[in-house]
């Protein structure tokens, strides 16, 4: 095991269902991805790519970048019955919940029911009624990787370093994905023994979130007593990572990320993360079963990485005063 990271896994059940299509092996050809992302190429897409070159899928992978706009995303569906892919690859909850619905409420008319979708970089599958609870048959055309460690676990990394009786949450209230984890929180807190400072991000003019009250919710948090900044899976926060751990630092609060760019490009303090590029390995390993094996993505389970990178951005815990424990230092990744 590599000592920097830090052993941690789910993995969802799976069953199979009569009736389902056969995905693989039909055509000599390139088999043809529909890649349809949220904001860009990200390292999960450049892990995703190699793995399948590494296990000598042969593909034509077509990129459809929705730049954060989920309006484009009806086209999207229309363009995949007039083109028919091989397989769909999707980044995040929202692409992820308007391509194939949630398990409870789909809709033929507007989601894709019969083209096996991967998907990547959903934090909550269940708790956003992605994935079906384990009562329920799995989806017959659905599997994918989650990217982010247990919420109890994060909570023992941040404990790990430092007390923390009360956790500040900045997010962005019309994020599926942060509210869900939000209600996590809430009710780990009452077993694990802290509070959650929940700071909701004002609406503007337009109805979208105002990134400039980011430091005024930043300064209301630490003037509650909050620990620790928490960022979670909220694609908002991350677009402005750099404003929201700036803030913290100026109100000499430590931030702690449960998603990698935020502490290796931008000021958080702590984080434990799932390395991107292995995000994009495992799925990659999901659409070679789909596509080469001829396994339906129902059999296929759900899962998150079974390994998680603990990091210390050191320049920061310095200048905030907050030295990490010699214990912490033997396994942690430091970034100088």
């Amino acid at each position: 095991m590599n000592r920097r990271d830090v052993l941690a896994g789910l993995c969802g059940g799976s069953v199979l269902l009569r009736g389902m299509p056969v995905f693989a092996g039909q055509v000599a050809r390139p088999y043809r991805i529909l890649m349809v992302l949220w904001r860009g190429e990200t390292p999960v897409e450049t892990g995703f790519r190699q793995e399948l070159t590494s296990l000598g899928v042969a593909v034509d992978i077509e990129v459809r970048d929705l730049a954060r706009d989920l309006a484009k995303l009806p086209a999207v569906v229309d363009d995949v019955r007039r083109t028919r892919p091989d397989l769909i690859y999707t980044w995040g909850t929202g692409i992820t919940l308007g391509l194939a619905g949630r398990w409870d409420a789909v809709d033929p008319s507007r989601h894709v029911l019969d083209v096996p979708i991967v998907f990547t970089m959903v934090s909550s599958p269940i708790a956003t009624a992605i994935q079906s609870p384990p009562d329920q048959p799995a989806r017959p055309n659905l599997t994918g990787v989650s990217h982010i460690a247990p919420l109890a676990t994060q909570i023992n990394a941040i404990r790990a370093y430092l007390p923390m009786a009360r956790l500040g949450v900045v997010y962005n209230p019309l994020e599926a994905n942060s509210l869900a984890n939000l209600d996590e929180l809430r009710v780990l807190s009452a077993s694990a023994g802290f509070r959650v400072l929940q700071a909701p991000v004002p609406l503007g003019a337009d109805g979208t979130p105002n990134a400039a009250a980011i430091p005024g919710l930043v300064a209301d948090l630490a003037r509650d007593g909050a620990d620790i900044l928490y960022i979670g899976p909220d694609n908002f926060v991350g677009a402005n990572r750099d404003l929201l751990t700036q803030a913290g630092i100026d109100a000499k609060v430590p931030s702690f990320t449960a998603t990698e760019l935020e502490i290796r490009e931008s000021q958080a303090m702590i984080g434990l993360v799932s390395r991107y590029e292995a995000v994009g390995q495992l799925a990659a390993h999901k659409a070679k079963q789909i596509l080469v094996d001829g396994t339906p993505p129902s059999a296929i389970p759900i899962e998150t990485l079974k390994r998680f990178t603990y990091i210390i951005r050191l320049p920061v815990a310095l200048r905030l005063g907050k030295y990490p424990s010699l214990q912490l230092l033997d396994y942690a990744e430091v970034i100088r």
